[in-house]
């Protein structure tokens, strides 16, 4: 089978490691390309990690929207002639939407690598024009994600598949993840380690971590917290400084950061909307747990009790107690949790699994 994905980069980010890891697992058994729109960071991005067998191909794009780039797409796709053209986010769907009405002997599939909330605009206008083209097939990457298009949207061809990925192995040693540790603060009197990753965003909520860790602080909860994230929201950032939480370390950016999730005792999500994060994949192959406000397909992927916590909301207080009923488990809960957490990825996000599970859509 020849299959074609689009996506506009293969810069760091959850959608673009996700393509990479099914194109790499499908390579093993069908003709796979990836065709990146515009160009991608000369230093973080995902191409490296591509398989061999996988063949990348760069547009370099510059603008937004254009009928050249359209015209330039359509005849990119008929040289390469894909039986299945899966196509990733916002931009890449717009062009491939028109295309869709012109190729028609391919099988299109759309995944959809957020939450209902941000694709709602885009699949009103889809449900509006569907009566001239609704060849797409919507892939919803959580139960909660494919419930609200099935709700508001039942003419769409949607279906669900998680995302998925391989068993994250870390690249650095766990002597270099523990000279990062060293770093948190308290890290030397912590009895637990927890870790935050994510851009600095409002959507990423991690005004809600440092008010919370603040409050644990006052009340001499010996944590330490490492997060992982650059830097979107300059004034959220500005905000976190001034709530000065005295045991995160904000530490930016980092290559792999999923490297650091190792030598922590849990993920921390604080995120008023979620899709499917994959730094949440990652954490669960490694075996650990994942406490969680009930934002999106982080809820549907967190398991209260099993793999992880869900916090009833996303206030202060809720997540601080879901923290501290974390911190009250005995040893053998928290081995409990992380043997299910190693369980429940490999039983259901394995990226063999899910790339099974494509195969069967694109027939």
């Amino acid at each position: 089978m020849k299959i074609l994905h689009v996506i506009s980069t293969l810069n760091i980010g959850g959608a673009e490691n996700f393509v990479v890891q099914l194109a790499n697992e499908q390579a093993k058994h069908h003709k796979v390309t990836i065709l990146v729109l515009q160009s991608s960071n000369t230093k973080n991005n995902y191409i490296a990690t591509a398989h061999p067998a996988v063949t990348i191909t760069t547009l370099g794009w510059k603008q937004k929207y254009s009928v050249r780039q359209l015209w330039q797409l359509y005849r990119v796709i008929g040289r390469l002639q894909p039986e299945v053209l899966h196509v990733h986010l916002h931009n890449p769907l717009y062009y491939v939407f028109i295309i869709s009405m012109l190729y028609r002997k391919i099988r299109y599939i759309h995944t959809m690598h957020n939450n209902f909330a941000v694709w709602k605009k885009t699949l009103r206008i889809l449900n509006m024009v569907r009566y001239i083209n609704n060849r797409i097939t919507h892939v919803c990457i959580a139960p909660s994600i494919y419930t609200d298009v099935q709700k508001h949207f039942p003419h769409l061809n949607a279906v669900m598949v998680p995302n998925g990925i391989n068993t994250h192995i870390p690249s650095r040693t766990p002597m270099t993840v523990k000279e990062m540790w060293k770093h948190t603060p308290s890290y030397t009197h912590a009895h637990h380690k927890f870790i935050a990753i994510g851009n600095i965003s409002k959507y990423k909520n991690f005004k809600l971590l440092a008010n919370s860790f603040k409050e644990l602080a006052i009340e001499n909860q010996k944590i330490t917290c490492l997060q992982i994230g650059k830097t979107i929201d300059t004034e959220l950032q500005k905000e976190l400084q001034r709530i000065n939480p005295p045991n995160v370390l904000f530490a930016g950016p980092k290559t792999k950061a999923a490297d650091y999730i190792t030598q922590a005792d849990a993920l921390l999500i604080t995120s008023t909307q979620e899709g499917m994060p994959i730094v949440i994949l990652e954490a669960l192959s490694m075996g650990v747990p994942v406490i969680t406000t009930p934002a999106g397909g982080a809820a549907d992927m967190v398991m209260h009790g099993e793999n992880g916590l869900v916090a009833p909301d996303v206030s202060t207080a809720s997540f601080k107690k879901t923290v501290l009923d974390f911190i009250a488990l005995s040893p053998e809960q928290h081995e409990t949790l992380r043997s299910n957490a190693k369980k429940s990825f490999m039983n259901t996000y394995h990226i063999q699994t899910i790339s099974k599970q494509y195969t069967s859509q694109y027939a």
